[in-house]
């Protein structure tokens, strides 16, 4: 009995179309019928296409397949023809040239309608050019689709607009950094912003600053780009975001004493939604206690008894979960000798915690 190719399951079909590149896979069996086409634009499936000179003439044929691009070589394409991608990447390696940026920026709504994601990493020497400028001014005057939810700028600092920004659409945002005087000023232009990840810079006057606050973010990762975390800075970075549910933090404390409960005074009031919280604090050398009795903070509470001790790149770690809640807290050395604590508890135990820090 002779059988047709059309009579194989479709697990058969998948392990065959393994065998061929993607670009012949698609010239010979696109737009054959419903079925075949149904296989090819299978989400599940992860087709990686290198293009190269020889090949890029017959991307062509099935451009409008494309959904996820990463864009990391230097060959000259026109991205405005791939009209069905979801999610696009520029750079980093090679960072993407004005050429490329302004074929993004070109007519945005028509040629990517169904764009969701968007990175693009440029190089400090590209912010100021005139298609970066122009990207960045379309991305917050709503130039883009309202599909677009998450952007990713890498590197990109945030400057206080020349012109009226407002972005209802996005729901993820990523820059390179922002000063907490304009903080306020970037989330007004996102009312539906539910994550941002960006280096902080303070600033010397507290009291002055805006009663601002968002209702949706609800996760925010913070890395302070100074010598040292003020506690004052942090309460007001905070305030503008009450209903934070996870929040990661990174600085530096280079004072002579670091009093934990400091920290647990300010924190404690954000918790009535906080679900996650994740601080990494490099110490000073004349901070750090080395004589920690990790057998001592085991006994001291049942929540800690699960806690362990290990070395990874020359610095000793304590790790522990306990408590739906989880709160993790990490204060690393410089010294590559120096301890490292780990710990994820209960925020009700966050009393405890201190205790058992200023103790060991």
């Amino acid at each position: 009995m002779i059988s047709c190719l059309e009579d194989l399951p479709d697990e058969l079909l998948l392990d065959i179309f393994s065998y061929l590149s993607p670009i012949d896979l698609f010239i010979s069996f696109s737009y054959i019928n419903n079925r075949f086409n149904s296989i090819l634009c299978d989400q599940s499936i992860q087709l990686g296409i290198q293009i190269t000179n020889n090949n890029y003439n017959k991307i062509n044929y099935f451009a409008d397949y494309f959904t996820h691009i990463y864009i990391c070589n230097d060959n000259d394409i026109d991205i405005r023809q791939f009209n069905n991608v979801r999610s696009l990447i520029l750079g980093p390696y090679p960072k993407p040239t004005d050429e490329l940026l302004n074929q993004l920026v070109e007519q945005p709504l028509k040629y990517f309608p169904y764009l969701t994601q968007l990175t693009v990493y440029q190089s400090l020497s590209t912010w100021y050019s005139p298609p970066s400028v122009r990207l960045w001014t379309q991305l917050f005057t709503n130039k883009f689709s309202s599909r677009l939810k998450h952007c990713s700028l890498p590197g990109r600092i945030f400057a206080l607009p020349t012109t009226f920004f407002y972005c209802p659409s996005l729901r993820s945002l990523s820059i390179g950094g922002c000063s907490l005087r304009d903080l306020p000023i970037l989330l007004s232009t996102l009312p539906n912003l539910k994550f941002l990840s960006t280096d902080l810079w303070g600033i010397a006057d507290i009291k002055n600053q805006s009663s601002y606050h968002h209702s949706n973010l609800s996760h925010i990762c913070i890395k302070f780009n100074q010598q040292t975390i003020v506690l004052e800075e942090l309460s007001c970075l905070l305030s503008y975001v009450p209903y934070l549910k996870i929040f990661t933090i990174e600085g530096t404390q280079k004072h002579d004493t670091f009093n934990i409960d400091y920290w647990y005074n300010v924190l404690i009031s954000q918790f009535e939604y906080l679900k996650n919280f994740y601080c990494t604090i490099r110490l000073s050398d004349s901070i750090v206690n080395n004589k920690i009795d990790i057998n001592y903070i085991r006994n001291f509470n049942k929540l800690f008894s699960q806690m362990k001790l290990y070395r990874r790149n020359h610095i000793h770690s304590f790790t522990h979960r306990g408590g739906a809640l989880e709160l993790a807290l990490a204060f690393i050395n410089t010294n590559a000798n120096a301890l490292s604590i780990n710990i994820k508890i209960n925020p009700n135990a966050l009393a405890l915690m201190a205790l058992v820090l200023s103790n060991a």
